[in-house]
């Protein structure tokens, strides 16, 4: 068997991929907007929201390499990444932006649109900045 080359992410990189993953599903409408959708909903609740590994075939080179980014901050989480997003951005309403997130793209285990909490609009987020 060949050697297999490790990949390390900075802590900044795995942030910025979770901050650019998580603007794109919620601006955008193309399926690269999708499959972002689904790595963070799976990374959000992965039993809810199972996330297909083929779908990855659709993100171009550069949003390949954040969904890996974003997978290997997960494979040994310090936090979940709504808590995370909530401690980056000083807020407490990300999880909730997760479960309107599932609705927006329809995804199978999302709840009711009645049951949604609402959340008021923040924009794009900024890398370092509050929301």
């Amino acid at each position: 068997m060949t050697e297999v080359t490790q990949i390390e992410y900075t802590q900044e990189e795995q942030h910025a991929a979770l901050v650019h993953f998580f603007n794109l599903a919620s601006g955008h409408c193309h399926s690269g907007a999708r499959v972002a959708a689904g790595i963070l909903l799976g990374l959000y609740n992965g039993p809810r929201f199972p996330f297909d590994l083929t779908d990855l075939r659709l993100l171009d080179q550069r949003h390949f390499g954040m969904a890996m980014a974003l997978l290997d901050m997960d494979r040994r989480p310090v936090m979940e990444v709504h808590a995370l997003l909530d401690l980056l951005y000083g807020r407490n309403d990300f999880g909730a932006r997760f479960e309107h997130l599932a609705h927006l793209w329809k995804m199978k285990g999302r709840c009711k649109k009645e049951w949604l909490q609402p959340v008021e609009r923040i924009g794009e987020l900024q890398m370092g900045g509050a929301a």
